[in-house]
């Protein structure tokens, strides 16, 4: 399933869709990677898996998504609004889906092997981009640089703390480790500010929760080692991030401030419900919001307005201030449980997920200050699926086992059969003892019985 992100642009359909439209869902979408979802949830109906619909953290989910339905009454376009609730419904389907496979198998290796696959299929897209096509900001197989900057932040620290916390054989940790380093040169051949300045402090978090809880020889030698590399790549890049960081476009920070602005004065207008999920572009035109439709900027935007560069404030004009808290309680349920998780799971092999998620969750949300990609389809997507991983640790930690389920149901019926082996034996011995008391000879009566005396 994560391979199909390599085609995702390609195989999605969109239908009434509006491409012209800025919003943060352009038409009801329908991609493979649904339909391979839905395959999978019907493949264990199939199977009689038992599959569960609540997982730890889902209620927060569907509370974001109730208060997003409810605002669909105060939206100025249903069908755009409609757009965004579908795909919030679809992707759902596809954490599930996915959750309850790794609850089941806690197979968690394959999917890292089908990212790595992705990683670096994107890798050598980006050097085409960079050296033979002549693009500055590459963006690999994704729609925008800034999104393949997000991705990556969230899976680096990932792959870092695979190499450092997980005894494997040196292939698998050389493996893991070069995949760490191709997430940190695309970020780099990115050149998003938000992603730079985030991604260190994701693996900065992973390191941290790897001292405290989990450190080892090893894990200071690999720390050593990547931190050489990291600096080698990061001296060959200084010169261009300096002069992204330095030389930004004046344009581009007054636009930003300018829907900053914007988006402030939407909330406090309409603060309980916004001004509809994914209308932004809409109502971002009104004047009443808008101060500042006379600048050169928005003389040229064409009928729909471009987004507010903060996930946190487009989703709080859209759905409001419920909506937004409903979504910061959702976003730091599952960052408290990896932090709290990591002590539980410390001295298992899976602990390298824990503060690898907890790393790659903070430079998300952090980023997501700045950028407001994390509501793409293919980052939202990445982003429940490591919140799946992190829902199947939480109830085994519930469960107290670190088992997945067809291994602890494995365990359970070895166990069942071998207390119907011992009690067929029992069984057995104690019908040999009744037989081989039935066989003996009749004992001779005695003979002051055989003529008992006279009175």
């Amino acid at each position: 399933m994560p391979l199909c992100f390599w085609k995702y642009q390609s195989t999605a359909i969109n239908f009434f869709t509006n491409p012209d439209y800025k919003g943060t869902s352009l038409g009801y979408e329908v991609s493979i990677i649904h339909l391979l979802a839905i395959a999978l949830l019907i493949a264990m109906f199939l199977r009689r898996w038992p599959v569960k619909f609540l997982f730890p953290g889902i209620i927060l989910y569907l509370l974001y998504f109730f208060i997003s339905l409810l605002s669909i009454m105060v939206s100025p376009n249903k069908l755009y609004s409609g757009y965004e609730l579908v795909k919030m419904i679809a992707l759902l389907i596809t954490a599930l889906s996915l959750t309850n496979y790794f609850y089941m198998t806690h197979d968690f290796d394959s999917f890292l092997y089908g990212i790595s696959t992705l990683i670096i299929i994107n890798f050598f897209l980006c050097l085409e981009m960079k050296y033979l096509t002549g693009i500055p900001q590459v963006y690999g197989i994704f729609p925008h640089q800034n999104s393949m900057g997000m991705f990556m932040a969230l899976l680096g620290p990932i792959f870092l703390a695979r190499v450092i916390n997980k005894k494997e054989s040196l292939i698998k940790t050389t493996f893991f480790l070069g995949i760490f380093l191709l997430t940190f040169l695309s970020v780099l051949f990115t050149y998003s500010r938000g992603a730079l300045a985030c991604f260190p402090i994701g693996c900065i978090i992973t390191i941290t929760l790897t001292v405290v809880f989990h450190s080892t020889p090893k894990a200071l030698i690999i720390l050593s080692i990547t931190g050489i590399l990291g600096i080698g790549a990061l001296a060959y890049s200084f010169p261009t991030i300096v002069n992204r960081f330095t030389n930004a476009t004046e344009a581009s920070g007054e636009t930003r401030k300018f829907f900053a602005e914007t988006a402030m004065n939407i909330i406090k207008a309409k603060p309980l419900l916004g001004c509809g999920i994914n209308t932004w572009s809409i109502v971002s035109l009104n004047p009443n919001y808008n101060h500042h439709l006379d600048h050169p900027y928005f003389a040229i935007h064409g009928e729909f307005m471009g987004l507010v560069e903060t996930t946190y404030l487009l989703v709080g004009s859209e759905c409001g201030l419920l909506g937004l808290t409903a979504l910061l309680l959702w976003y730091f349920y599952y960052l408290f449980h990896t932090l709290y998780q990591s002590f539980r799971w410390r001295k298992t092999e899976y602990f390298y997920l824990l503060s690898g998620i907890g790393g790659g969750l903070t430079a998300n949300y952090l980023q997501s200050v700045l950028e407001w990609v994390l509501k793409q389809q293919i980052n939202f997507c990445m982003l429940f699926w490591c919140f799946g991983i992190i829902a199947v640790l939480i109830q085994g930690s519930r469960e107290h086992t670190t088992l997945s389920y067809l291994e602890l149901y494995a365990q359970k019926r070895e166990e069942y059969l071998k207390q119907l082996e011992m009690a067929a034996e029992a069984a057995a011995e104690e019908e040999a003892a009744q037989s081989e008391q039935l066989e003996q000879p009749e004992q001779p009566m005695p003979e002051d019985r055989q003529n008992p005396p006279t009175i």
